[in-house]
């Protein structure tokens, strides 16, 4: 509100509806400047020109402290250029503001009435300062003063209440709600006064300690006797048929009003809500308008017990409008409330591919439900329910329906359904593992395809396809060009799949810092869209692990799991789904407090493989190698070898299975004969599906020479595994090969270029002399177990079928590994490796 000082706009404005404290205000601030304010509340009996400019004049004469008979009001016809002398005289020798209140303006209606105060407020005296109070703008020449910034403007969205306001109301009626229960408040009233203290007496009358439905609010006597005696009462029979027309909307634009309505005056009727206070507001979200919330919900609870049919043709324009300008969840959202059957089988049909790219499978799933059976059964329905049923991970009812289906989708039909026929049955493949054919008749298809939602779908499926085929170029192709479409259309589910397939695909190349970015922009994109899916969040988490587990970074893996876990049951992808529940075992077994248990956990989920089902080349690759380390570090030797006989069931002859045959061989002792198998990788000879496993065959190539004394070949070998790894800062591979790396690389530090600061964050991971996790013999290993039984040696000895010295060796190797000293102690440190 305006100060004393000469600075004060030359009128203020304050508008809103009933209920926002406009007199309140008024009140508080007139004793705040305590004097030289004149006050002047309209009734209808101030329509009279005369008699409103006597009463102004009385007010200023009051505020100035003039005797009755120093300026005598004007009582004849013309009266308003009178009044502005008499106030011209009265304030001609006064230095300081002097204000006037004129509140209730909205009382006058009459055109002489209104005449008065344009005059006035064009020819206001230069000390006077006027405050306009009342629940709708005048049209009084205000225009001018606010293109000349001499008029400061108070409306409804001024006067709300704020969310600490709001609890505050509720606690001094004892009402207290948790940060949902008040934010639903806050978003029902919009921060109304009157309406959060109808809100309190509604809850207070009905004894609930939580907000009820607003059904229930609405249905409050005291709501509905406050709103028509208010509000509803003050508009006139047009402007209210136009609010109960727009109550359907959450926004609307003017052009939705003109094409809902068909008047041709309708955007007149709209300003006139405007300006009566807050009723209609501007959202600021590119020109578009929305009802009070708490007017609009009751309008619309009245709507629905007294006119029901009304209410549903309603809905039905809204939809029609919405699909008009291609706002397919609003079209949705109205035709479910319209029910009209063939307008939800137009929606679902041709726009529910859309709705599901946008992330509106529910909405799709609940207008399909509505359907009644006929229509239901038609092809293009059915395909799109059931590529809606895929899409919220209900793959049982898809394939069911697709099922029920099969004889009802003729080949030679309409080209929108062949392209969604083959879109779905190819999704349907790929969340099942099922790929070759579908992706052939897909890539036949997707040339000709020309609607955004279908291409956007085909381009989804046939990439993560090409993912799993380990076809990483086509994949990335597919991947980039959806994306580019998706982000263009507004397809969030798509744009969020996309990112996160992107970021296994890196995951896969073991592009970690690209992988990392992609997974973390995956995670932070769906922060801001809680309501989408999940599966993609779970995909970005599991590659967020990945990273932090190939870089050896602790607090980065264990919160990527811990994600990932927090979404368990999300995935929708079979080969995802595998992916992550495999990952999850490794890392339980890095960093958990059962390592024997995990590896348990991971030979079952392998098992639950069944031997024809694809499984994606990479992740065999990575993860079925460091199951096979994880069993010889727990000592045992015979899940090792189960290990390598699966990577070479799934993968064939490969460079991946070769380092396992070549571990097995190191673990064994058989150095001659690792060197053949590394050879053959390193030649080139046996492609690897895993980068690792090219990388492992450097670091233990380099060791071997080492050991024989061929430094230059050590070399060679040490700087082709720290250049494959430094731009990625992949350290895993180093650790798992373990302390003879960090001897070779110390003496090497400096050497590296560019990649020296790698080398130094590899050296600070691997203590000195120290091997990490080393390996227990299959003979080791068995002497471990016996320890707890407290046998001498000699009787150890026998049960082994070897001699007391024998068992004597493996005993000093067993506490070299552990890094013990004694039996106790062994059995400790075993018991906490999972090796007991």
């Amino acid at each position: 509100m305006p100060d004393t000082d000469n600075s004060a706009p030359v009128v203020t404005s304050v508008c809103a509806p009933a209920g926002y404290g406009k007199t309140t205000l008024l009140s508080a601030w007139t004793r705040h400047l305590g004097s030289r304010v004149g006050w002047v509340r309209i009734d209808e009996s101030d329509n009279e020109p005369v008699l409103l400019c006597g009463a102004i004049l009385a007010a200023i004469r009051q505020a100035v402290g003039h005797r009755p008979g120093d300026a005598e009001p004007p009582r004849q016809a013309g009266s308003e250029l009178a009044l502005v002398a008499a106030l011209a005289d009265l304030l001609d020798r006064e230095d300081r503001p002097v204000f006037l209140v004129i509140d209730d303006v909205h009382r006058l209606c009459q055109p002489e009435a209104l005449r008065v105060l344009e005059l006035l407020i064009q020819w206001l005296p230069a000390p006077l300062r006027l405050v306009l109070s009342g629940r709708r703008e005048l049209t009084v020449g205000l225009h001018r003063l606010r293109l000349a910034g001499q008029l400061s403007d108070i409306r409804g969205a001024d006067l709300a209440l704020r969310a600490g306001e709001v609890a505050k109301v509720l606690a001094q009626a004892g009402i207290q709600l948790d940060p949902a229960g008040l934010d639903r408040v806050v978003a029902l009233t919009a921060g109304w006064p009157a309406a959060v203290r109808l809100v309190v007496q509604a809850m207070t009358r009905a004894g609930a300690e939580i907000l009820p439905a607003d059904e229930d609010v609405m249905t409050d006597p005291s709501v509905r006797d406050y709103l028509e005696g208010e509000v509803l009462a003050a508009l006139s029979t047009r402007e209210l048929a136009l609010l109960n027309a727009l109550c359907v909307f959450d926004k609307f634009t003017a052009a939705a009003v003109t094409s809902l309505t068909g008047s041709t005056d309708s955007l007149g009727l709209l300003e006139n809500l405007q300006r009566a206070g807050n009723l209609v507001v501007r959202t600021g979200d590119h020109g578009r308008y929305q009802v009070q919330p708490f007017l609009r919900s009751y309008l619309y609870t009245a709507l629905r017990s007294s006119q029901p049919p009304t209410l549903a043709s309603l809905h039905e324009a809204a939809a029609r409008w919405s699909l008009k300008v291609r706002d397919f969840r609003a079209a949705a959202e109205h035709a479910v409330r319209g029910c009209d059957p063939e307008l939800m089988a137009e929606v679902v049909s041709t726009y529910g591919p859309s709705l599901v790219l946008r992330g509106d499978d529910a909405l799709l799933m609940e207008l399909a439900a509505k359907l009644p059976p006929e229509l239901q059964a038609r092809p293009g329905i059915g395909l799109v329910v059931a590529l809606g049923e895929m899409a919220s991970g209900d793959l049982g009812s898809a394939e069911l329906r697709l099922a029920e289906m099969s004889g009802a989708l003729p080949e030679e039909n309409g080209s929108r359904l062949r392209d969604l026929r083959v879109i779905v049955r190819t999704k349907r493949a790929r969340l099942t593992g099922r790929l070759s054919p579908e992706i052939a008749e897909l890539d036949e298809r997707l040339g000709r395809m020309h609607e955004p939602d279908l291409i956007v779908l085909g381009l989804l499926n046939r990439g993560t396809a090409a993912l799993w085929l380990a076809r990483y170029d086509d994949a990335e192709r597919d991947l980039e060009q959806a994306l580019r479409l998706s982000e263009r259309h507004g397809f969030d589910v798509a744009v969020l799949h996309c990112l996160s397939t992107l970021a296994g695909l890196a995951g896969a190349r073991a592009e970690l810092r690209r992988a990392a970015r992609l997974a973390e922009q995956t995670i932070e994109f769906a922060r801001h869209r809680p309501t989408l899916s999940k599966a993609s969040c779970y995909y970005a988490y599991i590659v967020c692990a990945w990273v932090g587990y190939l870089q050896l970074d602790a607090p980065m893996t264990k919160a990527g799991i811990a994600g990932a876990m927090r979404l368990r049951g999300c995935a929708g992808d079979r080969t995802v789904e595998l992916g992550g529940e495999v990952l999850a075992a490794i890392i339980d077994f890095d960093y958990g407090d059962d390592p024997y248990a995990a590896h348990v956990r991971l030979r079952q989920l392998w098992a639950r493989v069944r031997p024809d089902e694809p499984v994606q080349s990479a992740l065999v690759a990575y993860l079925v190698s460091i199951e096979q380390r994880m069993a010889l570090r727990l000592g045992r030797p015979g899940w090792a070898v189960d290990a390598e006989r699966r990577a070479a069931m799934l993968l064939g002859e490969s460079g991946d299975v070769e380092l396992m045959r070549a571990r097995m061989l190191w673990h064994q002792g058989r150095t001659t004969a690792v060197r053949a198998h590394l050879q053959k990788i390193i030649d080139g000879e046996l492609g690897c599906r895993s980068l690792t496993a090219r990388i492992e065959a450097y670091l233990l190539t380099a060791v071997l020479a080492h050991r024989a004394g061929d430094e230059r070949r050590a070399d060679a070998a040490l700087r082709a595994a720290v250049a494959i790894t430094g731009p990625h800062r992949m350290i895993r591979p180093f650790w798992d090969v373990g302390a003879e790396v960090r001897e070779l690389l110390v003496v090497r530090q400096g050497r590296f270029g560019r990649l020296d600061e790698f080398v130094a964050d590899v050296v600070a991971a691997l203590p000195p002399g120290q091997p990490v996790e080393p390996e227990l013999t299959a003979r080791e290993a068995q002497l471990l177990r016996e320890l707890p039984s407290l046998a001498t040696v000699e009787e150890i000895a026998a049960a082994m079928y070897v001699s007391a010295n024998t068992v004597k060796t493996h005993l000093r190797n067993v506490y070299r590994k552990l890094g013990v000293t004694s039996r106790r102690e062994a059995i400790v440190a075993a018991r906490q490796r999972g090796l007991l």
